[in-house]
């Protein structure tokens, strides 16, 4: 038995008062408390423990060791019981990266379903470009990423959802004067510079944007040129505020899909990515 163990057993032992019921309710041996009481009286150099009539009772210095010993413990039960909780799903905290019109296409279903069978556990949704949420999903500050896939990122685990292509969108029958990208560090602002390496084309500074829902609502305004997966373009390239830039530009098609760090992966994040998809 290791020292925790020891202490356990004072700790029983002081409870009941009794050599004896501390062995029943232990399920181990009176000779093995015994034992294990003498040792750490050795160790402490100090008595623990007198005895009287209805078995034994702890000295001065025993009441204060029991004193830090039960704060000790009961943290540790109170540990167990938060550990035991979170694995069954009656509490808990589950933290997801996306970005706002990412989470609308692929979360929200899943985020009712989820709850409707665990409505204990909290969800946080948290938005950033793609680089900060790749390191702290490495540091364990989010539980999974709702993203499209990143050949250069290997060291996180990848699941497809779905598959889409992005488009250029502006405003029906507008002059390109301007591009408006996402911030640096996300997918899509890598595909904009290549394309305009490609391009070589002289605009007006680019306008940067912290997500898709504002750089369609800049594009439906006539403000520049966006790229937005199609999939969230297409109720106002439907209804005539935007329209297509540059068909003839090969995109590339995007694999849209959660990441997770298979190190740090907790029980609500198993059992919540069963959920999308479906």
């Amino acid at each position: 038995m290791d020292r925790l163990d020891n202490y356990r057993i004072f700790y029983e032992v002081a409870k009941v008062g009794n050599i004896t019921r501390a062995a029943e309710n232990l399920y181990i041996s009176q000779p093995a408390i015994s034992q294990v009481i003498k040792k750490m009286e050795e160790q402490l150099q100090a008595k623990l423990f007198i005895r009287n009539k209805s078995g034994v009772e702890l000295t001065r210095f025993g009441q204060q060791v029991f004193q830090k010993v039960e704060i000790a413990i009961l943290s540790i039960k109170a540990a167990e019981n938060m550990a035991e909780e979170e694995h069954e799903l009656l509490s808990g905290e589950l933290i997801i990266g996306s970005g706002s019109m990412v989470a609308r296409e692929f979360l929200l279903e899943p985020f009712e379903r989820f709850l409707q069978s665990f409505p204990n556990i909290q969800i946080v949704q948290v938005e950033g470009v793609q680089s900060v949420m790749f390191e702290k999903l490495r540091k364990g500050e989010v539980d999974l990423i709702i993203s499209q896939q990143n050949a250069q990122i290997t060291d996180l685990e990848f699941y497809p959802i779905a598959n889409q292509k992005y488009v250029f969108v502006k405003k029906k029958g507008c002059e390109i004067k301007r591009f408006i990208k996402l911030s640096k560090g996300s997918y899509t602002y890598e595909l904009f510079e290549e394309f305009e390496r490609e391009k070589k084309l002289k605009t007006l500074p680019d306008i940067i944007v912290t997500g898709y829902r504002m750089a369609i609502e800049l594009a439906k305004l006539g403000v520049g040129l966006a790229l937005i997966p199609e999939s969230i373009a297409k109720k106002s390239l439907a209804n005539g505020e935007t329209e297509v830039a540059y068909e003839d530009y090969k995109l590339p098609q995007i694999t849209f899909g959660y990441y997770i760090n298979q190190i740090l992966i907790n029980r609500a994040t198993e059992v919540f990515v069963k959920f999308l998809g479906q």
